[in-house]
């Protein structure tokens, strides 16, 4: 019997044959990867290649898909097709242009407004034809897989129309801030009016706004404006608002019935009504009541009795004058009348003329630490009522007098006012001479002037019309 050694024996070509099968199957498989890439690459170049090609090959006169232009899809439109839709829409969108969310709205026409939908056109059918092979691959990607490829109609607008439009605008929607301030209620109660914004429209901010939205085909434009505060706030207002009564004084109002008379102080008390002052400024009665349009009344004048517009009113400037006196102001200028008069007593009153030759003022100054409001109307009772409120109570008392010292025919009365001024705790502050007065006698009233007068209710100069009750 004959023996196998280790490689001619059963085991030693069965191994070479193995290994000789694994070496063929793995260049087969090696082929195999070969031939896939080449049929990749093939395929590739196939593809790379029809999308380098004109899209005008494949697709003729149309738009590549995917292209819009704002919210216009023009993809597979012809130019006269796109062009006809791009201007349909535009003239939709532009045909009525809202400014400032309903504040005003405008006709394309009237801001001169023009789209060139031919540009945005030839872009959009350039799109796929343009360019060289990378181009027309990037077209091919924004318009499949980039969500579209959007080309600008570019709208323009005439800026001398448009800015003479919002001008316009500007003209009826600006305001000016609204400071609050005291008044007065029809019962008389101060209440302070809340304070308001005022609001500035920028007219260049509101164009630039325009052309953004003509940008983006939009009719809607925001309107650029500012917020103007204003210089006293309702807190501010409520803190320093006068409420405390300083001073009052009344005269009788009805005690002459001449209409005319009654009429001018009617007019004049109004005119002088809810005037405020800040600390330090001055009142001028002239400035407050000399400009209005008088009836014609009884005055003393040229050493006689006329008639002349204005009669009366310096009924209103004493009574007001005695007020503020009360209130512990400063009295700046007074002048005296030619003669005594019936319903105030002689070196209280202060004549006012507006006449351009001398003309006479009454003035006083607030020297309070706060606002001061002027109050003078005719109260139910009848009476002129003058009234100085201030924010706080000064903690004075104020007593007023006058006394006759003199009597000649041919030197006039002479009259001298007193004022003495006490503190919170008695102390007096000031006791002395405030003025002297030297007034003529009475000119008689001529015939034709004459009515029936009831005596005024300070008849005989009596003083009951200091109210504020700090009169001892």
């Amino acid at each position: 019997m004959k023996e196998l050694n280790e490689t001619t024996g059963p085991l030693g070509p069965r191994k070479h044959r193995r290994e000789h099968a694994t070496s063929n199957k793995e260049q087969r498989a090696a082929w195999r990867r070969r031939r896939l890439v080449a049929i990749v690459i093939a395929a590739g170049a196939l593809l790379v290649g029809g999308l380098v090609v004109d899209y005008s090959m494949v697709n003729g006169e149309t738009i590549r898909r995917g292209v819009h232009s704002g919210e216009v899809d023009l993809g597979g439109m012809t130019k006269a097709e796109a062009g006809e839709a791009l201007t349909r829409h535009v003239s939709g969108k532009l045909g009525e242009i809202d400014v400032g969310d309903g504040a005003a709205t405008f006709t394309g026409e009237e801001l001169g407004v023009q789209v060139d939908a031919g540009s945005a056109v030839e872009e959009a059918y350039s799109v796929g034809r343009r360019g060289g092979a990378f181009q027309r691959l990037s077209d091919f990607v924004g318009s499949y897989l980039g969500g579209g490829v959007g080309v600008p109609a570019a709208a323009t607008y005439d800026e001398a129309a448009a800015r003479e439009a919002i001008e316009g605008v500007a003209s009826e929607l600006n305001t000016e801030p609204k400071d609050a301030a005291p008044v007065v209620t029809k019962s008389g109660e101060v209440e302070v009016e809340e304070a308001a914004p005022g609001r500035a429209v920028d007219v260049d901010a509101t164009l630039d706004n325009l052309e953004g939205s003509l940008k983006g085909l939009s009719g809607e434009v925001a309107l650029a404006a500012e917020r103007k505060e204003p210089a006293v706030s309702t807190e501010e207002a409520r803190a320093s608002a006068p409420t405390e009564l300083l001073g009052e004084y009344k005269t009788d109002y009805a005690w002459d019935p001449d209409e005319g008379r009654q009429a001018n102080l009617k007019m004049a008390s109004e005119a002088v009504d809810s005037t405020m002052l800040a600390p330090g400024e001055e009142f001028s009665f002239t400035e407050q009541a000399g400009s209005l349009d008088y009836e014609e009344a009884k005055v003393f004048s040229e050493g006689g009795v006329s008639s002349e517009e204005g009669g009366g009113l310096c009924q209103v400037s004493s009574t007001l004058f005695m007020a503020a006196n009360y209130a512990g102001l400063e009295i700046t200028e007074r002048h005296q009348h030619y003669a005594e008069l019936p319903y105030i007593t002689p070196g209280f009153d202060a004549t006012v003329w507006f006449g351009d030759w001398q003309p006479l003022d009454m003035k006083f100054k607030n020297t309070t630490d706060g606002n001061i409001l002027v109050r003078e109307f005719v109260d139910e009772d009848g009476f002129l009522t003058a009234q100085i409120l201030g924010q706080e109570p000064t903690g004075r008392k104020v007593v007023l007098s006058a006394e006759k010292v003199k009597q000649s025919p041919t030197e006039g009365i002479k009259w001298v006012t007193y004022k003495k001024v006490t503190g919170e705790n008695g102390e007096v502050i000031s006791d002395g001479v405030i003025g002297e007065s030297i007034y003529s006698f009475n000119p008689p009233v001529p015939e034709d002037m004459k009515h029936e007068t009831s005596e005024p209710r300070t008849s005989g100069w009596l003083d009951p019309t200091n109210t504020t009750g700090w009169a001892d």
